[in-house]
């Protein structure tokens, strides 16, 4: 064999370690989304009308990681011979699989393959040993009755949601974890299946709907937010829906577990759900030297921390664990915990001290990591069918995210964004973080009290859309509108992809109900607008069709 064609072996051996994710399992990253049979246009073709509606309600404008991986693409990598694990539109690429270096090959030599880039490497999560329960009595006269989990809802103030009626009703969750086993045959479950509660199940290891066979540990996690054995366990947002997602393999420590949460996230996405929680954290895998440094911990190298500031910014809400290093070598926090927008959340005893095992702050960039804590210590959750407690911040998290959800659930008009600073403004150690406790822990109560002053508020104006019709218009539209002063309004319509396309403004009436129309849409090309209604006090928006 002559110098070069060694040369040239040795170049593909090294790509192909670089883009390994597990044994004969790769990353392919595509140049661009050029040909694709999607557009932005027409959303609906690739996403729920929940998923669709939450980006109108938020003014988040669709955009070109919103649009699947081109087909094109993905089947000419299998007419290569390889086969297809998961394709990532946030990633703009696919996980494949084949035995043969010579497919691989193959697959570099085509156009639309960037070939210089790889994917980052990660581990799997620390699980955390049991305790046995302790006996702990309910002594006030909240709406549940929390048995042994009163303590971790009333350190975060979370049960005056509840008594207020916010319980997660209308709001949608997802958990990515390694699995929630038999939790179809464990009582404190029965309301979720009853209640027809869960929205969905996949296995992104398994690729099939079965996710009740697996680890016990997403069992755990769901039991903090959905557990209903009142006098026993309650969980934080028990009436709330779920999306039950595994991407995790507990048994191995491969970097495809990240890729198989991108595609558990973007699926999570396209559903529509309003909340992402994920007890998984990583910076070590197989074999070590694709593991991360701590210089990749900067909010903007691993992957799956890219993805969930991708998931952040399509308008969902994220909460994902600090990690359990704090007593190890390690120390710090792992991937996805150094998200920019994700809600990092560490371990605090029932005392509100902080846990040990926790892991630290900041980022490698220097932001405020954690961001908040919740009870990770002695948390009362379900391993196997009875009420028992755990040490983690795999259990901190979800008990957060459900508590948030009832949060958001109070006020739905404000963004996450909002949510996510308001959690943080009303934390003990909000005017003095640190590296170890962040922003401290979060009052719910006061956190509900800020946004119910605000709705109040806006119902005393009085100013308000009565209704706007028909959303699925052909000509007209009429916006019914009630104002209590003189004023103008203006009404713009919108394209999907963000451009404004039409505007014209609006003399209101004091005290009266104003009919307004627009007549103008007879040359509107058909597809999903967004209609937005603006005055001095509000602006509202609606998703409008031309058929």
């Amino acid at each position: 064999m002559n110098k070069r064609i060694i040369y040239i072996l040795l170049i593909f051996s090294s790509l192909f370690s670089e883009a390994q994710l597990a044994p004969n399992t790769y990353w392919i990253q595509f140049t661009d989304k050029n040909g694709t049979d999607f557009s932005l246009y027409h959303p609906d073709d690739y996403l729920s009308l929940r998923s669709i509606n939450r980006r109108l309600q938020y003014s988040i404008a669709f955009d070109s990681l919103d649009i699947p991986v081109n087909s094109f693409y993905l089947d000419s990598l299998v007419k290569k011979g390889a086969t297809i694990v998961h394709a990532s539109k946030w990633l703009n690429g696919a996980a494949v699989y084949t035995e043969d270096s010579s497919v691989l090959s193959a697959i570099y030599d085509l156009s639309f393959v960037d070939e210089s880039v790889s994917i980052s490497s990660a581990y799997a999560m620390n699980f955390s040993p049991r305790i046995p329960v302790s006996n702990i009595t309910q002594i006030n006269d909240d709406y549940y009755d929390y048995g042994i989990g009163l303590n971790q809802i009333d350190l975060h103030h979370g049960q005056v949601l509840h008594n207020n009626g916010f319980r997660g009703q209308g709001m949608e969750i997802a958990i990515i974890d390694a699995g929630f086993q038999n939790i179809d045959q464990v009582p404190a479950f029965d309301s979720l299946f009853i209640n027809n509660q869960i929205i969905g199940t996949w296995d992104f290891v398994s690729n099939d709907t079965n996710v009740y066979d697996d680890h016990y540990h997403g069992k755990a996690v769901l039991s903090t937010i959905a557990a209903n054995l009142p006098g026993e366990l309650i969980g934080t947002a028990p009436k709330a829906k779920f999306l039950l997602l595994r991407s995790e393999n507990a048994s191995s420590e491969y970097k495809i577990e990240e890729i198989n949460w991108i595609a558990a996230a973007e699926y999570a996405d396209s559903i529509g759900v309003d909340i992402i929680t994920t007890s998984l954290g990583y910076n070590n895998y197989t074999p070590p030297s694709t593991s991360y440094t701590w210089d990749n911990i900067d909010g903007q190298t691993a992957p799956i921390t890219k993805a969930t500031d991708i998931a952040f910014s399509r308008g969902m809400f994220l909460v994902t664990s600090a990690g359990n290093e704090g007593n190890k070598s390690w120390k710090k926090i792992t991937c996805p915990a150094d998200a920019n927008n994700a809600l990092t959340v560490g371990a605090c005893t029932s005392n509100g001290d902080y846990a040990s095992f926790s892991s630290r702050g900041y980022s490698k960039d220097g932001r405020v990591k954690p961001d908040v804590m919740a009870q990770g210590a002695s948390t009362s959750v379900i391993t196997s069918t009875t009420p028992t407690t755990g040490n983690g911040t795999s259990f901190s998290t979800p008990l957060t995210a459900g508590l948030v959800a009832c949060l958001w659930q109070v006020n739905k008009s404000k963004t996450n964004l909002e949510i996510l600073n308001l959690i943080k403004k009303y934390s003990s150690q909000f005017s003095n973080p640190d590296s170890i406790m962040g922003y401290g822990i979060p009052n719910f109560e006061a956190a509900y009290n800020d946004l119910s002053q605000n709705i109040e508020a806006v119902k005393a104006n009085r100013n308000q859309i009565l209704n706007v019709y028909p959303t699925v218009f052909n000509n007209q539209i009429t916006i019914k509108y009630y104002s209590v002063q003189s004023s103008m309004l203006s009404a713009e319509i919108i394209s999907i992809n963000g451009s404004l396309i039409f505007k014209k403004n609006y003399e209101v009436d004091s005290n009266r109900v104003n009919l307004l129309k627009i007549n103008e849409l007879e040359n509107f090309w058909s597809g999903l607008y967004v209609l937005r209604i603006i005055n001095n006090d509000f602006v509202d928006t609606r998703k409008i069709v031309k058929p």
